[in-house]
């Protein structure tokens, strides 16, 4: 009589888990974000729960400048984006140590535009 042999599948490790508690610095900052700005214009706020980062979604250019003003956040930070026929401004920012994209929609421009180069005219750069 023959014998048989066990085989052991190796058992499925799941990957390392994120506790919800590390979301807490993340409210946390929310909550001073709200009551800081209170008085700028009602932002979407996308939070991340795989990573401490969140996003401020604004739907008119405007609304993305006043935001990106109050926060300190450089014009040589905001970058004109496009994809999928839509333009958005986008600046990444810090606040109270997390991370957060300020994002602007609604610009009026088409996809073709915002993907042009655009060459400085020599006049102006002359005067400047």
């Amino acid at each position: 009589m023959g014998t048989s042999s066990q085989t052991t599948e190796p058992a499925f490790t799941a990957p390392a888990a994120h506790r919800t508690s590390e979301l807490a610095l993340v409210a946390e900052a929310l909550l001073a974000l709200s009551a800081e700005f209170a008085e700028l214009p009602r932002p979407y706020i996308p939070v991340w729960s795989s990573e401490a980062r969140f996003g401020i979604q604004l739907m008119h250019p405007s609304h993305f400048e006043a935001w990106r003003e109050a926060l300190g956040l450089s014009v040589g930070s905001v970058e004109l984006k496009a994809g999928g026929g839509l333009v958005w401004l986008a600046a990444p920012g810090n606040f109270r140590g997390i991370a957060f994209e300020l994002t602007g929609h609604s610009v009026p421009l088409t996809q073709k535009q915002a993907e042009t180069p655009q060459v400085a005219d020599e006049a102006s750069a002359v005067a400047a």
